[in-house]
């Protein structure tokens, strides 16, 4: 998959999992700076087809909702709980939308917590 990792959750080591993982993956922070706002981060993933992980769910729900024709995202809930995503949970949940949606994920807002298993 061709990530976007949103700056709340793009560390450098959830990037390292990913791509070797064989995803292909940029941090906003990267491309972008520190501090994108929210439409530029979304503007940037359409622009470039790639799909949005984030734990920022509220914002980017309602970009998605504004414009269905964006890349896909990939929405992390977190509560500060034992049972939030680490980074290995998140590598494998990505494995498991992939494998799920054979086709992609054009348009579609994906929890990906619901991919744990």
């Amino acid at each position: 998959m061709r990530l976007l990792l949103d700056e709340c959750i793009g560390d450098r080591s959830l990037r390292d999992a990913l791509v070797a993982a064989g995803h292909d993956v940029v941090r906003t922070v990267d491309e972008l700076g520190g501090g994108a706002d929210d439409l530029a981060v979304f503007a940037y993933a359409c622009k470039h087809a790639r799909i949005v992980l984030t734990y920022n769910n509220a914002d980017f729900k309602l970009l998605g909702e504004e414009d269905p024709k964006h890349p896909g995202m990939l929405l992390i809930y977190q509560d500060n709980k034992p049972s939030d995503m680490n980074s290995s949970d998140i590598v494998k949940a990505v494995a498991n939308v992939e494998t799920t949606h054979t086709t992609g994920i054009v348009g579609e807002l994906i929890v990906l917590n619901a991919y744990r298993w």
